[in-house]
């Protein structure tokens, strides 16, 4: 039977480890339940709810999954839930692994009979089995043992259950709730007092040392059963230990880029209420003193504060800081402006597709510091829909965009210390959306009625405009300006924009949001999207098929002739512009095209890649879930540009790409003759040169660990190094569980790494020369114009001080050389066949 992509997802998404992991941490904020600081002050936790402004976000103490499901409201915390388990975890005080004793309290009581059904309590000792030292990782993947009561009658400690009085009052009741370590031996005792001072008491014993999170728990046998209010809760005891380092919020992290001397920064908070402080302070260490830069409105709907600052000096680091008023404390939250890196090489981080089965993805984060990347690109699916581990909320438009953001605060509570620190691109996919593929068709709706009946085979957006447009204000408001901020009809906005950084510019682009949708080619029910059959000639062509949009195709023409501040050219997009995947699924099904790929329709894709390689514009993407190095074709093998797709942060849904498998025709196989490399043609008539694949072990399903499931599915990320002097890129994929402190070929995927020339992102054969050019002033800009058909054939800067042009029709053409008021233009140049022939300029 075939599992459906987006089932098989939302499953993966409710997984639980069982293994244990084998990795030492390195980032100390991950020593969560080792260290703690033990003192009389704050050792204890206590927490009055009546005390707390309204708000959804309950406090930087705790942590809800899901967290849209806890509420502060009617002077107390409320769930409103539907999950089977839903949590509400005390991050500052931990149980540690000390001998001792704990007591936890707190008034509560029924807030909702759903047919006397539902049970709510404590669970200690949370702690997941695959990284037990992270509190991340424990607050979603994390078991403990559960203590409560429930409308069947009854009080429980983990499996044993005995019967409360029947005439218990569930409106208004207290827990108390106290556990004795001795030696390897816990003794646990939960009294249970209703206001009219009826109580049961229950006395449980358990073979080990508990220790771990402490949460406040709702817990059922089944979904939307019963809720419960709390009034306080109070935790206490030799075994608790202070951990403030694990508070997250109210400024949960920040985002910047810094572009032609403009700095944008967004401070992202979680929900908080209308009686809270609306405001952000964004200021900056000068001189030793910090000094205001400026204050700014908290944006009501997504939470996030954008900060703009002209004319920064990119010349050196600054420290920033962010300030924030929240129950009476003043909060911060620093990093570091970097000093643009104008005279050496960029470093940048390509990273995708981060599925919660891997989170918080704490060795690739840790080898992700070591790589110290000078920026970083998240090209999309910043997360999935099961992420979390209980599912999406589509409607209402206020509930569905809450529980957007508590997957998106997954994200951040990942990845927040390493994007402090350096400038960052992050642009939304499919899933970023709640969809399992996305042709946005120019923004087009179609409605949740309609979209039952297709899912993700067919085009159009099902969330409202309003959510997409906070999926796209909280991943892409730190980005430079939107090259045409006109939103689209529908009402949502874009941001695809230019970004020059370290003597780079890179066009920032979507390339789902304008696509096409299958059911403007292809008939039928089920996946239409999937070729099972090779494509019927003409079948996949229309020339009103949309691949990236005209308001985006204008922008690229514009930007392969603005050089200003750069060196090189790099497209980001959100996936490859070829089919190169053979494989699908969790039966790994062949599939001779996938329509969620960047392969079609041909002829609207070849446009895009005919013009951006009139800049040798290189291109990085992600989406695909395997990585793979790859050179463009257009009219014939290896014309075009390469690119990179970076490998997945976390794989959920699989892919290989293994054409010899299936006994492909390939040519020109690379002189490390790995298998599935060469030059294939696709299902949609693009010939793809591989040069490299990093496929998934086909033993991935059998592993629990799910760090080791991580590695085995081809996890990772990449790295690229633009040398703007030499004009050379290096391309490595490092593996999820790579051991970068020691140089060996298993951190890598094999035919990784790789060094190409900028000039090798054009592949076209020339078909002549024009005269050698020798300027005066070295690394200037050379554009050259066909007279015939006034078409751009190449832009690019000169390396040194002399280029010999290549073009690849007969004709005269324009050169133009040099920039604004300094350009000097030379027509009516034609080809020579005099090797010494040179334009001195």
């Amino acid at each position: 039977m075939t599992i459906k992509r987006r089932k098989f997802i939302q499953n993966l998404g409710l997984a639980v480890p069982m293994l244990a992991s084998p990795f030492n941490p390195i980032l100390a904020k991950e020593m969560v339940f080792e260290r703690g600081t033990m003192n009389s002050v704050n050792s204890n936790f206590s927490a009055d709810f009546k005390k707390l402004n309204d708000r959804v976000w309950v406090g930087s103490s705790f942590w809800a999954v899901p967290m849209e499901d806890w509420e502060i409201k009617n002077n107390r915390l409320e769930f409103s839930g539907a999950e089977k388990q839903s949590r509400l975890h005390i991050l500052t005080h931990v149980l540690g692994e000390n001998q001792g004793d704990f007591v936890l309290k707190g008034n509560l009581g029924l807030l909702q009979n759903k047919g006397n059904k539902g049970g709510v309590g404590f669970s200690v000792g949370i702690k997941d089995f695959t990284d037990p030292k992270s509190v991340k990782a424990a607050c979603y993947f994390g078991k403990g043992i559960s203590a409560g009561l429930n409308l069947n009658g009854e009080i429980y400690i983990d499996e044993k259950k005995e019967s409360l009085p029947k005439e218990f009052d569930f409106k208004n009741f207290t827990l108390q709730f106290k556990g004795q370590n001795k030696a390897d031996a816990t003794e646990l005792n939960l009294e249970v007092n209703d206001s009219a001072g009826i109580s049961k008491t229950l006395k449980y014993s358990v073979d080990k040392n508990i220790n771990g999170l402490v949460a406040l728990e709702n817990r059922g046998d089944e979904k939307k059963e019963s809720t419960f209010w709390w009034s306080d809760v109070h935790l206490s005891g030799t075994k608790v230990q202070y951990t403030p380092e694990n508070s997250f919020g109210p400024i949960l992290w920040a985002m910047y880029t810094l572009s032609q001397g403009k700095l944008k920064l967004t401070a992202q908070l979680p929900p908080i209420g209308p009686k809270d402080s609306q405001k952000v302070e964004l200021q900056f260490l000068r001189n030793g003193k910090w000094v205001k830069e400026a204050k700014v409105q908290i944006d009501p709907v997504s939470f996030t504060s954008i900060f703009s600052v002209a004319n920064w000096d990119t010349s050196k680091d600054v420290k920033y800081r962010l300030r924030y008023s929240l129950d009476k404390k003043k909060h911060s939250y620093e990093g570091v402006i970097r000093e643009e890196p104008t005279d050496r090489a960029l470093t940048f981080g390509g990273l995708t597709c981060q599925h919660a089965m891997g989170f918080p993805y704490r060795p690739l984060v840790e080898n992700l510091d070591k790589s110290n990347p000078d920026m970083l690109y998240f090209s999309g699916d910043q997360l999935y829909e099961g992420n979390g581990g209980y599912p999406i909320k589509r409607q209402p438009e206020e509930k569905a965009i809450l529980n957007y953001l508590g997957k998106w605060y997954m994200f951040g509570w990942a990845f927040g210390d390493v994007l402090k620190n350096r400038p960052s691109v992050c642009t939304p996919d499919d899933h970023d959306v709640y969809q399992g593929n996305l042709w946005g068709e120019g923004g087009e709706g179609i409605s949740f009625e309609e979209w039952e009946k297709v899912r993700d085979a067919h085009g159009g957006l099902v969330q409202t405009p309003n959510f997409v447009n906070v999926v796209n204000q909280t991943q892409c408001g730190h980005m430079p300006d939107a090259y045409d901020a006109t939103p689209l009809k529908s009402g949502m906005t874009t941001w695809y924009t230019e970004l020059v950084y370290g003597k780079v510019s890179f066009a920032i682009v979507s390339d789902r949001l304008f696509k096409s949708g299958p059911e403007m080619v292809r008939e039928g029910a089920g996946r239409i999207d999937h070729l099972t059959a090779p494509a019927k000639e003409g079948e996949l062509e229309a020339e009103t098929l949309s691949f990236m949009g005209q308001r985006q195709l204008d922008f690229l023409e514009n930007w392969v002739t603005d050089w200003k501040g750069a060196n090189m050219k790099v497209l980001l997009s959100q996936t490859l512009f070829s089919n190169v995947g053979t494989h699908h699924g969790p039966t790994k099904e062949f599939l001779f095209g996938d329509l969620d790929s960047g392969g079609w329709p041909k002829s609207k894709r070849d446009k895009v890649v005919e013009t951006i390689r009139k800049a040798c514009a290189f291109h990085i993407n992600g989406d695909q879930h395997l990585p793979f190095m790859v050179q463009y074709s257009v009219n014939e093998p290896r014309d075009g540009g390469w690119t990179f797709c970076t490998p997945a942060i976390s794989t959920g849904y699989p892919r290989w790409g293994q054409p010899d498998s299936v006994n492909v025709p390939y040519t020109d196989r690379p002189e490390h003759g790995l298998p599935n490399t060469g030059c294939y043609r696709d299902g949609f008539g693009n010939d793809n040169y591989i040069y490299a694949v990093g496929n998934p072990t086909d033993d991935f399903d059998k592993e629990f660990n799910r760090y080791q499931k991580a590695q085995k599915k081809a996890s990772g990320y990449g790295i690229v190094t633009f040398d703007t002097t030499a004009r050379t890129i290096k391309m490595e994929a490092i593996r999820f569980l790579a051991n970068l402190d020691v140089d060996s070929e298993e951190n890598t995927y094999p035919g990784w790494p790789l060094t190409i020339q900028q000039s090798d992102n054009d592949g076209r054969r020339p078909i002549g020369y024009l005269p050698k050019l020798e300027v005066e002033a070295a690394d200037q800009l050379l554009k050259i114009v066909n007279e015939d058909t006034k078409e751009l054939v190449h832009a690019m800067r000169i390396k040194g001080n002399s280029y010999t042009p290549s073009v690849y029709v007969k004709g005269k053409y324009t050169l133009l050389i040099g920039e604004g008021a300094t350009e000097k233009t030379i027509s009516g140049i034609e080809i020579t066949i005099d090797p010494k022939k040179v334009i001195s300029i």
